[in-house]
């Protein structure tokens, strides 16, 4: 079974892992939200590890998994120099800061059971939720410590989230420059939508594998099935096939005018799809260099329906 079947069927937790395990888009993350776009870290420098631990409370043991985690790793010999996890958050959690503590200090227990020289840890949290984070990244911001003698209190080791990093925070500009992976696709989503806007894809390469994984994380992240349809479609394509998310928009557009038949009027899904076509239409037009009629091929519009749609772009 294909990583893109998995995910279909697959829970929220294995979707959300299965885009972000593969290392061109881990890397990405990394270089989009550490180096601003600079491509330091390479796919090659990564490989896999373990993203689970355990713990006993209660006289019962339990387990936590990390959402994705890799090795970075330097030289021919593949030296082991940092451990890397992300966390995908779609909601604030105030007790963020103590969840990553116990990643990170899992993490580790296990390296000194296995050797006396330590590597460093470090988890990013990546936020994709719409509402303001407004609880502390920092582990003592959310413990009620006015009770505990003043002396006491400096000597409570805390704990901080230092890399953070919140989607919705990027500009357009920015989004461009920092990622070349489909994650640039899937912030692209967050922040068209966060901001309550219908999602208008830009024409950025990806394989048709990477469009399933990420119409995959769209579906989980935000918690509908909006694109199963369109996933089942490109899965009778070419896995290694090289596309854009504006050539898959046919199926696209169709999946939201067949949703809006079974929903509406006859005439209110005329307006749908009127509207749904001209935003495509506009953002195809502001994202690539096609001529409106070739955009219009793209998006199989009739010809009788060409003029009307060629005076709405005089209007624009």
């Amino acid at each position: 079974m294909s990583k893109s079947a998995l995910t279909v069927r697959g829970s929220k937790d294995i979707v959300q892992k299965v885009m972000l395990d593969k290392n061109e888009i881990f890397a990405d993350v990394l270089n989009g939200f550490i180096f601003k776009g600079q491509q330091v870290i390479k796919p090659d420098m990564l490989t896999d590890t373990n993203t689970t631990s355990y713990y006993k409370a209660n006289g019962e043991i339990h387990g936590q998994d990390r959402d994705v985690a890799k090795l970075l790793t330097i030289g021919d010999k593949k030296v082991v120099i940092l451990l890397v996890g992300i966390e995908n958050q779609t909601r604030p959690d105030k007790h963020m800061p103590a969840r990553v503590m116990n990643y990170d200090a899992a993490a580790y227990r296990y390296q000194l059971t296995k050797s006396k020289t330590l590597y460093p840890v470090l988890t990013l949290v990546v936020y994709y939720g719409k509402e303001a984070w407004n609880y502390s990244r920092n582990l003592l911001g959310n413990i009620e410590l006015q009770k505990l003698p003043r002396e006491m209190r400096q000597l409570i080791s805390d704990y901080e989230i230092k890399a953070f990093y919140r989607v919705s925070d990027l500009s357009a500009p920015e989004l461009d420059q920092r990622f070349k992976s489909a994650f640039f696709c899937l912030a692209e989503y967050f922040i068209q939508t966060n901001a309550g806007e219908e999602y208008h894809p830009s024409a950025k390469k990806l394989s048709v594998e990477d469009i399933m994984l990420l119409l995959d994380m769209m579906n989980s992240l935000s918690g509908t099935h909006a694109y199963d349809e369109l996933i089942r479609q490109l899965e009778e394509k070419d896995k290694n096939e090289v596309t854009t998310m504006t050539e898959v928009l046919p199926q696209f557009i169709q999946v939201k005018i067949d949703r809006a038949k079974k929903e509406n009027t006859e005439e209110v899904t005329a307006k749908v799809t009127e509207q749904v076509t001209k935003d495509h239409l506009f953002n195809i037009l502001n994202t690539t260099n096609l001529t409106p009629d070739k955009a219009m091929d793209l998006l199989g519009i009739p010809a009788a329906d060409r003029p009307m749609y060629k005076e709405l772009l005089k209007k624009k």
